[in-house]
């Protein structure tokens, strides 16, 4: 975990907040969409690259994983075909669960774990396949280069597991197949919450740019929900998985990192990270394999 920096950091600046000057708050700025040079000088592109993705690059976890999710997506189609009485170009609930999708069945029944993993990185229609990938592309370019491959890796993997298995508890009863793709957005958005909370009293030596900073997250929590709001009208989304998902990110986010000259505040709040994750966690997995349908 010597990785993990806070947001806003990269390997050059100094690692204490309270030392923030001027260039500090220029790179600072530049995290979340970039003013270092005259915006008058931006053609089409490079706006939209600094207004959506400031910290995209071509070879990262986060354009791979995205390439990953569109040829699964592209091969679950030539190989179950398309389901023509769902969504535009949707595949069958029989293809995604060939896949790995999440079947809170085969979990329970079999054991099928594995399926936490899986199904992060399917999706089950063109809308939601184009939503996801813009979503990622978002929150996770800012998320991997602000907090390092490490931590972005546990958001999306670790949280996103919490929120298939949370769903698995709440869709007990329900013998389908779900894509649990948006549990791993949430769980970024879940994370950016979780850091504003534990890094509270550090923002204070920003000055005026905490409200700049406490401003962006609120934006991507509210942008996140409005363009995933449509998503769980198809029958292949878990709405409970994103809850899971968003409060294995806030819990992951208030654990795991890492605050200098932490106080008795950060204390608290990393302790109560770890205790509801390992409530969340353990309590789901107790119940979805002891409680039973009636």
């Amino acid at each position: 975990m010597a990785n993990i920096h806070r947001l806003g950091d990269n390997n050059d600046q100094q690692n204490n907040y309270q030392n923030l000057g001027g260039n500090g708050r220029q790179q600072m700025i530049s995290i979340f969409g970039g003013i270092d040079a005259d915006p008058r000088g931006e053609n089409f592109f490079d706006m939209l690259k600094k207004s959506f993705c400031p910290r995209l690059k071509l070879i990262s976890f986060t354009t791979i994983v995205s390439a990953v999710i569109i040829i699964l997506y592209i091969t679950m189609l030539g190989v179950g075909g398309i389901n023509k009485h769902d969504r535009f170009l949707s595949v069958y609930e029989k293809t995604l669960n060939d896949f790995g999708g999440n079947d809170p069945d085969d979990v329970k029944s079999n054991y099928e774990i594995f399926r936490w993993v899986t199904s992060l990185i399917l999706v089950g229609d063109f809308y939601n396949l184009v939503l996801a990938i813009f979503m990622i592309l978002i929150c996770y370019s800012i998320l991997e280069a602000t907090q390092g491959l490490n931590l972005t890796l546990i958001v999306f993997f670790g949280a996103g597991a919490c929120g298939a298995l949370f769903g698995d508890l709440c869709n007990i009863c329900k013998y389908r197949t779900y894509s649990e793709t948006f549990a791993c957005i949430y769980a970024c958005v879940g994370f950016l919450i979780g850091y504003i909370i534990l890094y509270w009293k550090k923002l204070d030596s920003l000055g005026e740019m905490k409200c700049a900073v406490v401003c962006f997250v609120a934006i991507v929590v509210i942008f996140v929900m409005i363009f995933t709001f449509g998503s769980g009208q198809n029958n292949f989304y878990d709405n409970f998985g994103e809850l899971g998902g968003f409060l294995g990110g806030l819990f992951i986010a208030m654990s795991l990192v890492q605050v200098p000259q932490s106080g008795e505040f950060e204390a608290i709040c990393r302790k109560v990270g770890y205790g509801f994750l390992g409530v969340q966690v353990g309590l789901s997995i107790i119940l979805l394999y002891s409680l039973s349908c009636s």
